[in-house]
């Protein structure tokens, strides 16, 4: 693999017009071939190498670039690409299985970090983003063995490493790792407003968010054919089981079919979603309605269900009572939504037919809106106590983002 790879698979993606030239990007990518050169020249007793920690915008190709990068490393150099948060659902797998030995003593993640090293070189984390107390108090140990052993990270989030965890409980026991990852890594912003999945496929799109009852039934029955839908049992981890309706697809895997209530107003979480989306090529959702200010429990848990099926390429089709842009209206500040000109430009573009519509042309403008005010979320009626706060209104943005691009007929097609 030569070191111009990278830079030669991100032009054929240009000129096939699978992305749209950006300078940033541009720059990005010649960075990141240096660093894959580096790497294929390196050895350990070299100076450790720098990794690179991408921010900025959803839809600015954040991902995109990330994946080119894992994918035309050499097969030399051990890496693992992966979503951030299945990343520490493994970790956490990891550590009950350490202490429930009957060797444990002290703390295990200095070997499992060792482990994780020794196993990837080069760990590529999308969607670097930490919410979760549990999680913030482990990185610095976890990462500080990886690093020392001479691991790479090349991640993507959606904020600069000094808003990680912003407002979260103890947050100063977390920030030792914030300056530990800042001496790792280049922290590149990826500039660029316009969120690319909001102008992919316009042309040929598929419906994915309906309001009208019919017009959804008539999809699921075009997705199932002449097979039924019958319960299908699927496992998730330490033996529990997720049942659902599925019928097979042509892809080998399953068409789905579940309401919002079982999937996010139950007890499920990111494993239960995760066992799902590894079997589901389409997941049909009715149900979905305007959350109200005090279910941000509700939230989180869509927001993580669209995170993983965008991580597995499932595509998530919604039946709600409601437009798109009005599921988080008292979520996110209530200005965005009151603007007549956003408004009126929201309801002309909306495609499918019935009350409301897809997202399918919503504006960019809408997205840079949420992500401005993420910052800050005054305005919005969210659990307080937490990081919730700030990372909620990215997080908006990026379902939003990525819902749109599910009705691409492309989603889900490898370069």
């Amino acid at each position: 693999m030569s070191k111009s790879s990278l830079p030669s698979a991100y032009k054929a993606l240009l000129k096939r017009h699978r992305l749209v030239q950006n300078p940033g990007q541009a720059a990005l990518i010649t960075r990141l071939a240096n660093l894959q050169n580096d790497l294929t020249l390196s050895h350990h007793a070299q100076p450790p190498l720098k990794g690179v920690y991408i921010y900025g915008d959803v839809g600015t190709g954040k991902s995109r670039i990330a994946d080119l990068f894992a994918t035309t490393l050499p097969p030399s150099i051990s890496s693992r690409r992966i979503h951030f948060h299945k990343f520490m659902m493994d970790i956490h797998m990891r550590l009950h299985h350490a202490r429930s030995q009957a060797s444990y003593a002290g703390d295990p993640l200095v070997q499992i970090g060792r482990d994780v090293r020794n196993e990837s070189r080069v760990l590529c984390f999308d969607e670097f983003q930490v919410t979760d107390i549990a999680d913030a108090l482990i990185l610095s140990r976890l990462f500080g063995a990886i690093w020392e052993s001479g691991g790479v990270m090349v991640s993507t989030s959606n904020r600069p490493p000094e808003k990680l965890y912003a407002n979260g409980l103890n947050r100063s026991l977390f920030l030792p790792f914030i300056d530990e990852l800042q001496r790792r890594c280049d922290v590149w912003r990826m500039d660029g407003s316009e969120d690319y999945r909001m102008g992919k496929g316009r042309d040929g799109r598929l419906s994915v968010f309906f309001t009208e009852g019919r017009e959804f039934q008539k999809s699921l029955a075009g997705a199932i054919g002449c097979s039924e839908m019958r319960v299908a049992v699927i496992p998730v981890l330490m033996g529990r089981q997720l049942k659902v309706a599925a019928a097979p697809a042509e892809s080998g895997k399953k068409v789905v079919a579940s309401t919002f209530e079982d999937l996010c107003q139950d007890f499920l979480g990111s494993t239960d979603y995760y066992a799902l989306c590894k079997e589901a090529s389409t997941l049909y959702l009715t149900g979905l309605r305007q959350f109200k200010s005090d279910e941000l429990d509700y939230v989180r848990r869509f927001i993580t269900l669209v995170d993983l099926a965008y991580e597995a390429k499932t595509r998530i089709i919604c039946l709600s009572s409601v437009p798109l842009f009005a599921v988080f209206l008292n979520i996110v500040p209530r200005r965005i939504y009151v603007e007549g000109a956003l408004q009126r430009d929201l309801g002309r573009r909306m495609t499918v037919k019935g009350e409301g519509g897809s997202s399918s042309s919503m504006m960019s403008t809408f997205i840079g809106e949420i992500e401005w005010s993420a910052t800050g979320l005054a305005e919005a009626s969210l659990a307080s106590g937490g990081p919730g706060e700030t990372d909620v209104g990215f997080a908006v943005g990026r379902a939003v983002s990525r819902l749109n691009e599910m009705g691409s007929k492309n989603y889900g097609v490898h370069d």
